[in-house]
């Protein structure tokens, strides 16, 4: 990646912001573990989702990674850590039985799908 200061996301500023934010992170979840705050850690993995979605948003811009195959994909994992939260939170199912209906849903669900279909093959 060249880095200039015409794009904020591809100067030297915007990288360096980046960087600070994961360092900030990874500081605030080591603090949350250490004072053993429940709150804290909740607000940690809030800002983790921030600088992720960032980091998402800049990588589909500069490299153009969006096809019907990846949004396909996209959509099995959004689905399937739904399913982890509604189901680990909200119901009495062993952790076993949640954990491999989101492994079915989040990988072969999508696997077979764009294996019998034509985005498979787009």
């Amino acid at each position: 990646m060249d880095l200039d200061d015409t794009d904020y996301f591809h100067s030297r500023w915007g990288a360096t912001a980046l960087g600070l934010a994961y360092l900030l992170v990874g500081i605030g979840l080591l603090a949350s573990f250490t004072i053993d705050s429940t709150e804290f850690f909740i607000g940690v993995l809030l800002a983790i989702l921030a600088v992720t979605a960032v980091s998402l948003y800049i990588i589909i811009r500069s490299e153009g990674v969006v096809t019907r195959e990846n949004t396909v994909i996209g959509g099995f994992v959004l689905l399937s850590l739904g399913l982890l939260f509604g189901l680990y939170g909200y119901t009495e199912l062993p952790p076993e039985l949640v954990f491999a209906i989101v492994i079915v849903v989040g990988i072969l669900l999508p696997n077979l799908f764009l294996r019998h279909t034509r985005l498979g093959t787009e």
